[in-house]
């Protein structure tokens, strides 16, 4: 996975930049795994993931995490719901003809690339 660790001057803090389809988990990470103590929970999943054969599950926000032997998948929700009458708008009175969905946006990697982006966001963040 490419991804940059750059600091946001409009947030005045690091950030963590992936390409699109790695978006979820850069933005997970930024926000969510900022603390010793996340980044280690975070670390030792991934390491009973790879060794254990065991699956782990967090809850952040809007952010569903599963990390298995497989890698790590993150799933962000989003409401639609603010944003539904303007959408619809845009379209005139077809209000049949777009349906919000709230699946959110996916992204996956494995765990070596989890594991090395922690890491090193966790040596920028010290």
């Amino acid at each position: 996975m490419d991804y940059e660790i750059a600091f946001d001057q409009e947030e005045g803090q690091y950030r963590i930049n992936a390409d699109y389809e790695f978006a979820a988990i850069a933005d997970w990470v930024t926000q969510f795994v900022v603390d010793k103590e996340n980044i280690q929970r975070v670390l030792l999943a991934a390491r009973l993931a790879e060794y254990e054969k065991e699956t782990t599950k967090f809850q952040h926000g809007p952010f569903d995490v599963v990390i298995s032997e497989e890698g790590v998948m993150v799933s962000r929700q989003v409401d639609m719901s603010s944003a539904e009458d303007e959408i619809k708008a845009m379209f005139d009175s077809q209000d049949s003809f777009y349906r919000p969905s709230t699946d959110g946006v996916q992204a996956e990697c494995g765990l070596e690339d989890l594991v090395d982006m922690v890491e090193n966001w966790h040596d920028v963040l010290q």
